[in-house]
């Protein structure tokens, strides 16, 4: 009888320890274009609107993402977007547990044309051409009360 109530005893305490598994969902999946080509560098942000949570991610060269570690249940706003075409939002997405929800993605060009950016410069002095490392400008005044007891280059490159 003592062996019996052993054996479940070590059975039922092994159950609690393999029961603490997975308690987070993820999102995965693939951002194309309206011709399914890959977006890389392509925004997805996920955000739990209960908790105001966020969770972002971007496509790799593929167009593929996956954000892991999320919050189950939901509802999410998640919002897939790339620079030069439409934003595409999902409102109102749960996650299960333990599982990853696929979305993927074809998003539209955008018909609005981006704006012009103008850059201009203008030269300071201060880099130029000439100069092609670190400076140090040391006074009339700072050599004549230097310390030199060596009187080498060593007693001025301590200055620096």
């Amino acid at each position: 009888m003592k062996r019996l109530l052993l054996t479940l005893m070590t059975v039922l305490s092994a159950s609690f320890a393999f029961g603490q598994g997975v308690t987070t969902s993820a999102v995965a999946g693939k951002m194309t274009d309206a011709s399914g080509e890959p977006l890389g560098g392509a925004s997805i942000v996920a955000v739990h609107q209960p908790t105001g949570s966020t969770y972002g991610a971007a496509t790799d060269f593929d167009g593929f993402f996956r954000i892991s570690n999320m919050r189950s249940g939901g509802p999410y706003r998640i919002s897939f977007s790339y620079i030069g075409f439409e934003t595409d939002v999902r409102e109102n997405v749960y996650l299960t547990l333990g599982r990853a929800s696929q979305f993927n993605i074809a998003l539209d060009e955008s018909a609005t044309a981006l704006e012009e950016v103008v850059v201009t410069g203008t030269s300071s002095g201060i880099f130029g051409a000439s100069k092609t490392g670190s400076e140090t400008t040391v006074s009339n005044r700072e050599v004549q009360t230097l310390p030199a007891t060596s009187r080498s280059l060593a007693d001025f490159v301590r200055i620096t």
